[in-house]
């Protein structure tokens, strides 16, 4: 999986499993449902012709055809329920779980899928990303883009989730220069995969890189309006 980033975007791969629609094993009740229907109401017509009738049914009880046909009718009426029920279950998975302003973990982030990705309280120091939008059909994010937006992207190529960083000021993070995944760490530790930084300002309710004393090294959206301050940690 491929994570995504600030200025990029992330592609996710489709779960076969959930995006295959209703499958052929479904299909298979309301066939059989229609063939039982349909032999029934043959046999019951021939058992009100005549007994003389070449072709009157011979060797079966007067009312087999009326038998077959309302089990014909009861498992065509299981087909289409669970037919139904499938459908319903399959466009229930793929539906995104996050509203606007959840907030969700790296780790989440990192293995998510979309439609299953479970939010988390945004005052957790843990949940880093803030769902600022939720679009389709190749629309961008709230600043206009969406390959190179300023907010952490994920898409699955129909359906794209654009996440605001959610960091506390005086917290470090470790920020992968590649990928520029950002993950909570101990600010004397150091540790992590890649560069560690510390927020020096958030100013919510703003869109000016100018309140930062790094500009260029600012994070800005436009919604949530929010401008984040990165800056290397300092020396103890």
């Amino acid at each position: 999986m491929i994570i995504g980033q600030i200025g990029s975007t992330a592609i996710l791969a489709a779960d076969s499993a959930d995006s295959s629609g209703v499958s052929a094993g479904t299909l298979l009740l309301p066939a059989a449902g229609v063939v039982l229907l349909v032999v029934g109401l043959v046999l019951h017509n021939r058992s009100k012709r005549p007994a003389t009738d070449a072709t009157a049914s011979a060797g079966l009880p007067k009312h087999t055809g009326t038998v077959v046909a309302v089990a014909g009718v009861l498992i065509l009426a299981l087909g289409i329920l669970a037919t139904v029920t499938k459908g319903t279950s399959t466009t229930a998975t793929h539906d995104p779980e996050l509203a606007v302003g959840n907030c969700v973990t790296a780790t989440d982030y990192r293995g998510a899928q979309i439609g299953k990705i479970h939010a988390t309280p945004c005052d957790d120091h843990t949940a880093v990303y803030e769902l600022a939008a939720s679009v389709t059909n190749g629309a961008t994010c709230p600043d206009g883009k969406l390959r190179d937006a300023g907010y952490f992207v994920l898409t699955d190529g129909n359906h794209s989730l654009c996440f605001a960083p959610n960091v506390k000021v005086g917290d470090c993070y470790s920020m992968q220069a590649d990928v520029n995944q950002i993950t909570p760490v101990d600010c004397a530790s150091k540790a992590g995969p890649g560069v560690t930084v510390q927020i020096g300002g958030r100013f919510d309710g703003s869109t000016d890189p100018n309140q930062c004393p790094i500009p260029a090294g600012a994070t800005v959206t436009p919604q949530p309006a929010r401008v984040v301050c990165w800056q290397p940690v300092k020396s103890s």
